[in-house]
């Protein structure tokens, strides 16, 4: 799975230019995931009254709603990236916003003021309205997605290797995990979704620990403090 970013400051065509992206992508027939970062304190996308709003009030920490054409799981906190990654099993992930995310970064600006204010390391490509002054601003390319996603694309083929960022995040789908969690003795039943969903949950958050190392046996134990 190949990760890559694209961030920039408010109104500046982020977006348009992950639709553009992405088809162009799916055009050359790879499978594509993306996240939204939304900044916003108190940003829900459970909406109050709802059931399922009623259900994370009443204690919940996971809650899943179910349609016939759709499914959406809601977890009561920020996931860490890997951890998020952990459940994508597509070729590609784009992440819109969160300019602080560890991944190469496509820069979207409208001027070169936009650049000089959120450019960093990560950067590799700068798109937006500022492809229409500048073709390159410091040795970084300058190309416009909504007349150029071709090319675009074929530099974040050529720019981003697989394993792109901190750690490789596990394909969600490869392995099916196992998980038993018993309280006071006795095994609670799960069914294999969320058996699976508990073990990636618990090894994201392994994943940065010093002394952890994937695909061994890991064991959780959880007392009531004195």
């Amino acid at each position: 799975m190949r990760v890559i970013a694209v961030s920039g400051l408010h109104r500046t065509g982020k977006t348009t230019t992950v639709e553009h992206i992405v088809s162009e992508l799916v055009s050359r027939g790879y499978t594509v995931g993306t996240v939204k970062n939304i900044p916003r304190e108190g940003f829900s996308m459970d909406t109050p009254g709802k059931n399922t709003y009623r259900h994370k009030q009443a204690g919940a920490d996971i809650v899943a709603a179910l349609s016939p054409g759709e499914t959406a799981i809601i977890i009561g906190r920020r996931l860490g990236w890997e951890e998020l990654l952990s459940h994508y099993d597509t070729d590609w992930v784009i992440i819109e916003g969160a300019h602080e995310a560890p991944y190469p970064r496509i820069l979207c600006a409208r001027a070169e003021h936009d650049i000089e204010e959120r450019i960093d390391d990560h950067v590799f490509l700068i798109c937006g309205e500022v492809a229409s002054t500048l073709t390159s601003w410091r040795g970084i390319p300058v190309i416009d997605a909504t007349s150029k996603v071709a090319e675009v694309v074929d530099m974040v083929e050529s720019q981003v290797p697989e394993n792109a960022g901190k750690k490789k995040a596990e394909p969600a789908g490869v392995h099916i995990y196992e998980t038993a969690v018993y309280v006071n003795g006795e095994e609670l039943p799960m069914v294999p979704f969320v058996q699976d969903f508990i073990a990636r949950t618990i090894l994201g958050m392994l994943s940065s620990l010093r002394g952890y190392e994937p695909g061994g046996e890991v064991r959780v134990e959880i007392r009531r403090g004195e």
